[in-house]
């Protein structure tokens, strides 16, 4: 409610130590007991009145940066709205200068004893001085609510009371209430996040399709889910509170080693190294005849200290799989036919070229014929694999595809497999059956040329949807395909459904973030009288995520132009989130302030306010107006390499004065720089995916930079820019390590 921020003296506190305590007894009561946060901070803030204070608010900063008041109430309504309306502009006056604000940003309480009587800090509008007169404020403090070393807001404690005004006493004391009261808060917030998280946990846990257990430092059982104990014929009462000598003696599993798997446990808790996939084997039932199969993971679980406080136990029942394997003529060749098949799903994203390689691992290991078809978009089944031994029949193969395609209402073969999500297996193919699949009697006599015995179709599944089919034939080697070989497709066809799935999902993904980061990148560039410009932007990582730099050009209502770029720290959604909150508040703030280290400033604001120091930019922004000999740019540097000028007459020169970075100070070092640009020169602005760009130790730099740029001279702005991002290119080896963005603005040469 001051203009100031200084502390006066009264005569005596004003707080009743006895009411403080009680306060405090009271507060810690309701954030102790409450598990809602938001009504336990209210009845704490609706406690502090009248005894500490006649109007009092809690500001407390949420995780996402935002600001959340919790506010007493005035016995007046009317009065109630003036004291909020009063804040908020206060709040816009100040701009962190002073006020909670302050408070929060710096961690030093502020405290005003006495208000002059009818001086209000911020001016009134028409019909509010009554009402500010009748309110009659006498002092106020404003302390932090600190819990151990972080602020996590402030409590504002008002008093109208004449003759109760606030003394240095009186602010030792709601400093330490205030610090209790910020403990409550974080204990209470915590608490509701913990339940939230300890709800989630049940029903990952609960739910799980696989067997979970969790020890303790003292091989102690703490908790197991029931597809765990079921997996020993027993249920989770069995285990709960018991050690884990005391289970493997009880346990109605026999042939499983105790001291071994003990030793296992221990091995992770010493080393803090999970164990994982260890395969055991038991039995079980009344007679003991029951034979079990579990591959079997033990993960170390870590405090907060990092020490090792238990382990986790992941417990998969193998056995269908391994009395499936066990039949196999040759069970370790089959599962290294598996492990060398999920490699191959998993190393490439394009499905297409992966496919064609599973299916030529496939061949002749399990059959002498192997194709792989899909769905496509407009319900098509398209061929994409073939294999066979004989690179000349397999182009044949392709050819009779390619005239004869399935036919999506076949009754039988991949059309039937992916209607039905369920294989299909033909032991002794017979005339017959080539006659019904035949199209005509070309197709016929090329199907009789193949000398089929067998086939087996295995569908391509993923979350319940059929994306294509497995096909795998058997024709010059005569074999039929036994129980295992058709579990072995179906395995197959899963992963190879799933590694399809996740490619189009990360494709789309991809898509997105391609379009997402158009969205932040101006359209097209505008047409700027007595300049050329161009701009080039590419994208580095994975599949090209969105995020990173940016780069916009525009005019200014006074007729000026604004060009910049920047670089936002981190990738992905976040980084996304920053771009645009940077690119658009510098647009807003070009047409607001003049300066260009004045426009930085107000983006330094709004990332503290809305981010919160967890990012930051650099920016290099230009602000440019015609003049008789050229065009004169203001200049400004937040964090930001300078950008080149490159001269009519081949010299290179660098201009503007290193900032602040922004996004992590409240008043960052900004500086103003001014240049002339005449006939014929280029300003470049850049980003450090150029001058980062090259192997260790080899880097471009600047200099590089301002070396390449020199044996540009006389070129247009749109070659300079497509040359720089090709020794950016060039500069180093594989996909690029960083984001690269270039802005080139060239006054038009004399004629």
């Amino acid at each position: 409610m001051s203009q100031t921020a200084q502390r006066k003296s009264s005569p005596g506190p004003a707080i009743d130590a006895q009411l403080a305590l009680a306060f405090l007894a009271d507060a810690s009561a309701t954030l102790a007991t409450s598990q809602d946060y938001e009504q336990s901070v209210s009845e704490v803030v609706s406690m502090a009145v009248p005894s500490l204070a006649d109007w009092c608010t809690v500001d407390v900063v949420e995780a996402d940066g935002t600001m959340r008041q919790f506010s007493s109430g005035h016995p007046d309504s009317e009065q109630e709205q003036l004291l909020q309306a009063l804040r908020r502009r206060y709040r816009d006056t100040k701009r962190g200068s002073e006020g909670v604000a302050r408070v929060i940003a710096t961690g030093e309480p502020e405290l005003v004893s006495e208000i002059p009587p009818s001086e209000a800090s911020v001016e009134l509008e028409p019909g509010e001085r009554d009402l500010y007169e009748r309110l009659g404020p006498r002092s106020y403090m404003i302390v932090p609510l600190r819990a151990e070393d972080r602020v996590i807001g402030a409590a504002t404690f008002l008093s109208t009371l004449p003759g109760r005004h606030y003394t240095e006493a009186d602010l030792t004391v709601v400093v330490q209430l205030a610090g209790r009261i910020a403990i409550g808060i974080e204990n209470a917030r915590l608490h509701q996040e913990v339940a939230r998280a300890f709800g989630l946990l049940d029903t990952v846990f609960n739910t799980a399709p696989v067997g979970l257990a969790f020890y303790d430092a003292d091989l102690v059982c703490v908790r197991v889910n029931a597809a765990y104990a079921a997996m020993s014929g027993q249920t989770p009462a069995d285990f709960q509170g018991k050690t884990l000598s005391e289970l493997i003696d009880a346990t109605p599993v026999t042939g499983v080693h105790g001291e071994e798997r003990e030793r296992t446990f221990r091995r992770v808790l010493e080393t803090g190294e999970a164990v994982l996939n260890l395969d055991i084997t038991g039995e079980l039932g009344p007679a003991k005849s029951d034979k079990r199969h579990w591959q079997v993971s033990h993960t170390p679980v870590r405090g907060l200290d990092d020490r090792v406080i238990g382990v986790s136990v992941v417990t998969l029942d193998t056995t269908e799989r391994e009395n499936l394997l066990a039949a196999e003529r040759d069970a370790r060749q089959r599962a290294s036919f598996l492990a060398e098949a999920g490699e191959i799903l998993d190393s490439s994203l394009d499905y297409e070229t992966t496919l064609k390689n599973v299916a030529s691992t496939v061949v002749p290991r399990i059959a002498d014929w192997c194709s792989v078809q899909l769905l496509d978009e407009d319900g098509l089944i398209r061929t994409v694999a073939v294999a066979h031994t004989d690179p000349d029949r397999e182009q044949w193969a392709w050819e009779v595809n390619r005239r004869y395609p399935a036919a999506r209402d076949a009754p039988s073969g991949a059309a039937n497999v992916i209607r039905t999500g369920q294989h299909e297996l033909v032991n002794d193919i017979s005339d017959a059956m080539l006659t019904a699949a035949a199209q005509d009697e070309d197709h016929l006599r090329l199907l009789r040329e193949l000398g089929l015995v067998a086939a087996l179709s295995a569908p391509l599944k993923v979350r319940g949807r059929t994306l294509g089919v497995l096909y795998l034939v058997s024709a010059e080697s005569g074999r039929r395909f036994e129980p295992a070989d058709v579990q072995l497709a179906i395995e197959l066809g899963r992963r190879a459904g799933l590694a399809v799935e996740n490619s189009r999902l990360f494709t789309a993904r991809s898509s997105i973030a391609h379009t997402l980061q158009a969205e932040l990148l101006p359209a097209e560039l505008p047409e700027i009288p007595g300049f050329e410009i161009a701009a080039r932007y590419r994208a580095a990582g994975e599949m090209n995520e969105v995020g990173g730099d940016f780069y916009d050009v525009f005019e200014r209502p006074s007729g000026d132009w604004v060009a910049f770029v920047g670089d936002v720290s981190g990738k992905g959604a976040e980084a996304a989130a920053v771009t645009a909150l940077a690119r658009y508040t510098l647009r807003a703030a070009a047409r607001q302030v003049q300066e260009p280290r004045e426009i930085l400033r107000l983006l330094n604001d709004a990332m503290l306010e809305q981010r919160g120091r967890r990012q930051f930019a650099t920016v290099c922004l230009a602000s440019m107006r015609s003049s008789e000999r050229g065009a004169v740019v203001q200049l400004a540097l937040g964090g930001h390499p300078p950008p080149l000028v490159l001269r009519a007459g081949g010299e290179v020169e660098a201009h503007g004065s290193f900032g602040t970075l922004l996004g992590l100070v409240p008043d960052p070092r900004l500086h103003h720089d001014e240049l002339e640009l005449g006939p014929g020169d280029l300003l470049l602005l850049y980003t450090d995916g150029v001058t980062e760009a090259g192997e260790q130790g080899r880097r471009i730099g600047q200099k590089g930079l301002a070396k390449a740029l020199g044996l540009l001279r006389g070129k247009t702005a749109d070659h300079v820019v497509r040359t720089i991002e090709t020794v950016a290119g060039d500069a180093q080896s594989g996909a690029p390590r960083d984001d690269l963005a270039l802005v080139a603005l060239r006054v038009h040469p004399a004629p």
